[in-house]
């Protein structure tokens, strides 16, 4: 048996398919606008980068001055004392950033305006990429006493698998009557923020010598314990009481030259592979102090995140300061 058909229901169902070929498109050109954006934003940008001597000549004029082709150097003139510098790059290193390149610098600089002067100051440097714009943070004048800091006296460090940072040493000298000291220090820095941190300073060298090397200072130190020895054995014939105390009053005030110490230090890291830092592998090698001999011994020194440094142990702390 057949069913009736009217005139409308072919025209309603034309239409009907008209809307659901309209809503197909729409939802189509939806996911085809959709794709389009996750390839666009899924599509890795070209890395930031920039010319590393450009870059380098701009740091320096900044915060130094003019370059002098004759010395090789910027000049810097200090505002207070007047003091003339001239500062070079001891050590360069670009690697690859988050957002692109990154530069660290180390520069030195040693008076020479005035003979007298033997001061000298170091700067560290750090360009990197922030938000796509090129950001420099620093550290320009660092005191590094008497020695200017030279290329072998730098190390670049990887401290974890997202901080580069520099061990630097620095060394100073002190002359007393008889003794003469010698410290050399490791300082640790590392770009923070928005600044230069100081993770931590330990001893690289230490010595105290009277005259001559580590066996003439104890040769000396050997006499001077003897004859003290023989003079307080055989007093002199019809010595007084106020002799004698006269010359208890002059050992009181009498210079006892010094015991030979001559220590080192070296460190090590780990390798490094995530954010957290690497250890400090501090040994102190077999030497002399105070005469004495030490053995060697090795400290493995943690970093807090918290105060963000090296936590050194006391034994290590204040050595030849």
């Amino acid at each position: 048996m057949e069913e009736a058909t009217t005139p409308e229901q072919p025209k309603r169902t034309r239409k009907l398919g008209r809307i659901a070929i309209y809503i197909f498109a729409a939802v189509g050109l939806l996911f085809s606008v959709l794709i389009a954006v996750m390839a666009l934003q899924s599509k890795p940008q070209a890395p930031r980068t920039f010319d590393a001597n450009e870059a380098i000549d701009g740091v320096m004029t900044r915060n130094y001055g003019k370059y002098s082709e004759s010395q090789q150097g910027w000049l810097y003139v200090d505002e207070t004392s007047h003091v003339t510098y001239l500062v070079t790059v001891v050590q360069q290193k670009k690697v690859d950033g988050k957002e692109g390149d990154e530069l660290y610098l180390v520069t030195s600089g040693r008076a020479i305006a005035n003979k007298d002067e033997d001061d000298s100051f170091y700067g560290v440097f750090q360009l990197r990429y922030r938000d796509g714009q090129l950001y420099e943070y620093s550290d320009p004048r660092r005191p590094s006493d008497v020695d200017p800091v030279t290329p072998e006296r730098v190390h670049f460090e990887a401290l974890s698998a997202d901080v580069w940072g520099w061990v630097v040493k620095t060394s100073s000298y002190e002359s007393g009557v008889g003794e003469h000291f010698t410290t050399t220090r490791n300082v640790v820095l590392a770009p923070r923020n928005e600044q230069i941190a100081v993770l931590t300073e330990f001893t690289a060298a230490f010595q105290v010598l009277g005259g001559g090397d580590c066996k003439e200072t104890e040769s000396q130190y050997a006499d001077w314990e003897k004859a003290k020895a023989e003079k307080k054995a055989a007093p002199a014939e019809g010595e007084t009481a106020q002799e004698a105390s006269s010359e208890e009053a002059e050992e009181e005030f009498e210079i006892v030259p010094p015991r030979c110490t001559q220590l080192q230090w070296s460190y090590r890291t780990d390798p490094v592979s995530d954010s957290t830092f690497t250890p400090l592998y501090i040994t102190r090698k077999a030497g002399m102090q105070g005469g004495a001999q030490v053995p060697a011994k090795t400290w493995k020194v943690m970093f807090d995140p918290k105060s963000y440094t090296y936590l050194l142990p006391e034994e290590l702390k204040n050595v030849g300061m």
